[in-house]
């Protein structure tokens, strides 16, 4: 028999609701605690094979194999993760819970009434997740009040440091976007103040990286220029183009704010934010990476600001802050840190926590 000090804790990630087509946020997350975790062995659910539209039958799909796969699994698991609040993903760790392992349940993003599924869905996990998960992980600590009586954590989701840095490469784009193709993103915003910069600076150029459920047609229709560059759905190449570009714009409107991590990403490339200045933004101080932070729905405001930006070359003396700031997100360092989290949490009483060789040596390196 396999001694404490030499056990590696063997977990299970559900991340069913994962679709082609690129990576979220929580996505990114899982695919970063297998890199990064120490001492652990990995399993893996995904389901991208399934896709096809309609949607709703899809995504039914996808819930029926996981309870399936929950309701039939054979394998022994210290710990099953949870990739999102998505039905595919919660309801195999309630399954598995009720069956002995314990459930770390992922809960990144609070749902907004305009996605009706994902509203009340989220409604049903949330209760599911106040009753049985051991622990929960969030989006960022402002979350905590969601569950109030559970174990949690947070990550906001990170950078890849090794693909970060300023360079001296000449400057291509004036302003790069980064995002998904939806309103929740800032969209229609960007559209009205990219016009509004053309209308005075009409050379100015701008680098689209993103597709999304609008698609990037609804931009072009919208925003149609010889300068404004679209290049849809990046892997690591997105980096490359961070690091030509002066400025990095994040328009998210106050009715849909949220963290993210794709202007984070641009940041750590040297590329200074214009954003709203949102209650998240006043929470995590982009202003320390910031051109410029501007009031919400000040949109003339908001496209001065980039073109004075441009004309006087100021974004130069924010490259380096902007880029110390954000390395603070690597996903290194937050994934190790959630790890610690977990094992003080939830193993604190266990031979786990004991083990010279297991997690506890993970704790000490983390």
């Amino acid at each position: 028999m396999e001694s404490p000090a030499n056990k590696k804790l063997k977990v299970l990630i559900i991340a069913n609701a994962r679709f082609n087509g690129g990576a979220s946020g929580g996505d990114k997350i899982y695919e970063s605690f297998i890199r990064y975790w120490k001492d652990v062995d990995f399993d893996v659910w995904e389901s991208k094979w399934c896709d096809y539209k309609p949607f709703a039958l899809c995504y039914a799909h996808r819930i029926c194999i996981t309870i399936f796969a929950s309701l039939f699994n054979f394998r022994s698991y210290d710990l099953v993760y949870s990739a999102s609040d998505f039905l595919p993903d919660a309801l195999g760790g309630v399954i598995l819970r009720l069956k002995g392992i314990k459930w770390v349940a992922g809960f990144y993003l609070t749902a907004f009434r305009q996605n009706a599924i994902h509203y009340y869905t989220q409604k049903v996990v949330r209760k599911l997740i106040e009753w049985l998960a051991d622990m929960v992980i969030v989006t960022n600590p402002t979350m905590y009040c969601i569950f109030p009586d559970k174990k949690k954590t947070w990550i906001n989701g990170g950078i890849e440091t090794k693909l970060s840095g300023i360079t001296d490469d000449l400057k291509l784009y004036d302003a790069v976007f980064c995002g998904r193709i939806h309103p929740s993103k800032g969209i229609d915003e960007l559209i009205e103040i990219w016009n509004k910069v053309l209308m005075k600076k009409p050379d100015a150029k701008l680098a689209v990286i993103g597709d999304g459920d609008l698609g990037i047609r609804y931009m072009k229709d919208r925003l149609w220029n010889k300068s404004v560059h679209y290049f849809g759905y990046m892997g690591d190449e997105r980096y490359r183009i961070f690091k030509k570009s002066k400025m990095v714009l994040y328009p998210t409107p106050e009715k849909w704010e949220h963290f993210s991590m794709a202007p984070v990403e641009a940041m750590s490339c040297g590329c200074p934010m214009i954003a709203f200045n949102t209650s998240v933004n006043q929470y995590f101080c982009y202003s320390l990476g910031m051109v410029g932070c501007i009031l919400p729905r000040s949109i003339g405001e908001f496209a001065n600001t980039i073109v004075e930006t441009i004309n006087t070359g100021s974004w130069k003396k924010h490259s380096l802050e902007a880029m110390t700031w954000a390395m603070q997100f690597d996903y290194k360092k937050q994934s190790l840190r959630v790890q610690k989290d977990i094992i003080r949490e939830i193993y604190e009483d266990t031979d786990y926590r004991s083990a010279g060789d297991g997690w506890s040596g993970a704790l000490q390196a983390a």
